[in-house]
């Protein structure tokens, strides 16, 4: 029985991503009590087993009994008073209050489930929106490793980090340039608030080329990403497309279209988000063969409503992103032929639907290989081939944690 009780507030909190699960189990009637703290959905719930409660304070049919859960910071008290089948739910930060009553308890965890399924719907979209507000470690976004922040990431390194190396028109004049691909994987780790998640992620993208410009070009990308939250795993798929148009020699624009979908078992969280953004890049010639270079990004990023058997919903989180950065490329030719290195800083702001993490910064800097060869083919004909190679490694901070990140950039 008391098993169900658990399996129906998880239900509640059915898109909720957790790292700790804590529970505090009282007995009204004996007096004892006992807490825990828990990494997946699936400990928790073996934790409370009612054979598990039994061995812990003891349990009888009629006891009075209260369960206080921790889903990363959001209160869910569950109760049953003395000599009674009903079942009292209240989540006290979004004013839920509701009762069921059975002809007996198990019959009362029914009521629960058939009522999430039904008139709970609203509830458990509440609960989604307040997990990304309290949560430092949500799926959905309010922090770095979310799949908002994530789509954020992967259209601003569209749009800005992959094109900022300034590449003049006259490098390849008259020249068709060849189609890339671009692989970047990436580690990072964060600790916010205390709560410590790792993140490898590998953005895999296919860049098609015009031939009237090397620097215009259409890219499709396909980041994969595995998250592991205190010993949860998660995994992400996006899918984005990107339009490269430079408007001037210096200026270049970038619109883009994302998707992605976040879950995890170990969790009991899933999640998806939609996204346009625009990212302008600008750069400016410096004494030295330095170039600056500005990036400029706004998006709109929205949660998609999920569906699954009875279960519909849709957190309703809502966020307009603005990113902005500066990149300073420095040549290195003195060391290796077509090598630079670049220092950057990354500023990161969110504003609507209120998140637990909406703003942080970011500094790096990269190294690497990146040029453009062009190869003569005729009196008539030439191709130009992008060849890049980079390692990159960036520090993040922001008022409620920090985290390192370290990147590799392939490009051919």
């Amino acid at each position: 029985m008391f098993k169900k009780i658990f399996i129906s507030a998880v239900a509640c909190a059915t898109i909720a991503q957790a790292s700790n699960f804590t529970i505090e189990v009282n007995n009204g009637t004996n007096g004892q009590s006992f807490s825990k703290g828990y990494s997946t959905v699936s400990d928790v719930l073996n934790g409370l087993d009612i054979d598990a409660v039994k061995s812990q304070i003891g349990y009888a049919e009629t006891d009075a009994l209260t369960a206080k859960l921790g889903f990363r910071g959001l209160p869910i008290n569950l109760a049953y008073v003395a000599n009674s089948n009903t079942l009292t739910l209240v989540i006290p930060s979004i004013g839920v209050s509701e009762t069921f009553t059975g002809t007996d308890r198990d019959k009362s965890i029914d009521a629960l489930t058939d009522w999430l399924k039904t008139d709970g719907g609203s509830t458990v979209e509440k609960m989604m929106k307040e997990l990304a507000k309290v949560s430092p470690i949500d799926p959905v976004a309010g922090n770095p490793n979310s799949m908002m922040s994530l789509s954020v990431s992967n259209d601003f390194s569209n749009g800005f980090t992959n094109v900022a190396t300034k590449q003049t028109a006259s490098t390849v004049s008259n020249a068709s340039s060849s189609n890339n691909i671009i692989i970047a994987p990436t580690y990072s780790s964060l600790d916010v608030d205390g709560m410590k998640s790792d993140s490898y992620s590998l953005p895999l993208a296919y860049s098609f080329n015009f031939d009237r410009d090397s620097r215009e070009n259409v890219t499709f990308s396909i980041p994969v990403t595995y998250v592991e939250v205190e010993g949860a795993k998660s995994g992400s798929l996006g899918l984005g497309l990107a339009y490269t148009k430079p408007v001037t020699e210096d200026w270049i624009l970038t619109p883009a279209i994302s998707y992605g979908a976040s879950g995890s078992v170990d969790l009991g969280a899933f999640a998806q988000v939609a996204s346009v953004s625009l990212t302008s890049s600008y750069s400016w010639d410096l004494p030295s063969d330095y170039t600056l270079s500005m990036g400029n990004m706004v998006g709109y990023y929205t949660t998609v409503k999920f569906i699954e058997h009875e279960y519909a919903y849709d957190p309703g989180v809502q966020n307009i992103v603005y990113r902005n950065a500066l990149m300073l490329n420095i040549p290195t030719n003195g060391i290796i032929n077509d090598t630079s290195l670049e220092t950057f800083v990354i500023d990161t702001r969110y504003t609507g639907t209120d998140l637990y993490m909406e703003e942080y910064q970011e500094y790096g800097l990269s190294y690497g290989y990146d040029a453009f060869n062009v190869n003569v083919l005729s009196n008539d004909e030439k191709d130009a081939i992008r060849r890049s190679l980079k390692i990159g490694f960036s520090y993040l901070n922001s008022s409620k944690g920090n985290g390192f990140k370290v990147n590799f950039g392939f490009a051919f």
